[in-house]
């Protein structure tokens, strides 16, 4: 088929621009039909990229398959994938952890109800990593270290992909750029009979190769996207091979001076939010557990938190 041999000749040129012109004639077809068949490759969610009066251009990283997605994780945990997800990856991943002792990974397209923290909703266009990876208590760092462990772990490893620095704000966002690119969420899973942690589902949500226009307008001057930071896409599944390998090898490692060294708000002033009571406070330091530890403005008062919400003050 048509589709089939452009898809080849689009992979087999490595990322590079070519034309319809060329396209046709290697095929010996019509550009018409190379038209056609691109517009079908795009219809199966394979983001081939069209540029005016240049061609077409896919790189491998827009191979974001089943079968690419399961090969990327294969040797180091199971795979669940989906094109979408109707809620998140961390309900799906919730409901298949019941009674499994293994460990394993949902790696989702899109998903419709992505969340944060606190409640708040997730953005998730097409072109981000979507993942929860469920760990059972035997892997995981302990209990309150757990999601500080796993935003080092990711931090480092969009640094690594990246090549450019990755600042942590308490607890678990990442930044770029001075904005947010990506998002972590930990549940527990806990054993109503023994009354301990059997496991828990850490949610993870990366703006890889979006761009502004994927996202809500309220947003765009909040968030980016490593595609935005650094001028080029990314190849996801590399980048997702890495996530998963860190969180994994990263709950079992020593991590606070590390972690502390990127959390950009340490001796900033900050407001901090806790049940909707909002104080003034220098950010002082990250305690071996993890903690916050302020100075309030208002009394002077030292206070260690363990969860808060906090953001910087505007100059």
């Amino acid at each position: 088929m048509t589709k089939d041999k452009v898809l080849t000749l689009l992979i087999s040129s490595g990322g590079k621009t070519v034309s319809g012109e060329w396209l046709a004639n290697e095929i010996g077809v019509s550009r018409m039909a190379i038209s056609k068949a691109v517009s079908a490759l795009r219809d199966e969610g394979i983001a081939v990229e069209v540029l005016d009066r240049k061609g077409y251009v896919l790189p491998s990283f827009d191979l974001y398959r089943k079968e690419s997605v399961i090969s990327a994780l294969s040797g180091i945990i199971k795979v669940y994938y989906y094109d979408s997800l109707k809620g998140s990856s961390n309900n799906e991943a919730k409901a298949i952890a019941a009674g499994n002792k293994e460990p394993f990974c949902v790696v989702t397209r899109t998903q419709n109800g992505g969340r944060g923290r606190l409640g708040r909703s997730f953005s998730s266009p097409d072109g981000g990593l979507y993942l929860s990876i469920y760990l059972p208590s035997g892997m995981l760092a302990e209990g309150d270290l757990i999601t500080t462990n796993a935003a080092l772990a990711v931090a480092c490893a969009a640094e690594d992909e990246s090549g450019k620095e990755v600042g942590i704000k308490w607890v678990n966002d990442l930044y770029m750029g001075g904005r947010k690119f990506t998002g972590i969420l930990t549940e527990g899973i806990v054993n109503l009979e023994l009354g301990g942690l059997d496991g828990a589902v850490i949610g993870i949500g990366i703006n890889v190769n979006s761009t502004m226009d994927d996202y809500p307008d309220d947003l765009r001057t909040i968030v980016t996207t490593l595609r935005e930071e650094c001028g080029h896409p990314f190849d996801r599944l590399s980048l997702l091979r890495k996530v998963v390998s860190n969180v994994i090898d990263y709950q079992k490692r020593d991590f606070i001076d590390e972690y502390r060294k990127r959390c950009f708000i340490l001796g900033s002033h900050i407001t901090v939010d806790r049940m909707g009571l909002k104080r003034p406070a220098l950010a002082l330091d990250v305690d071996e557990r993890a903690r916050l530890v302020v100075r309030y403005e208002d009394d002077g008062s030292i206070a260690v938190l363990s969860s808060a919400e906090v953001s910087l003050h505007k100059s």
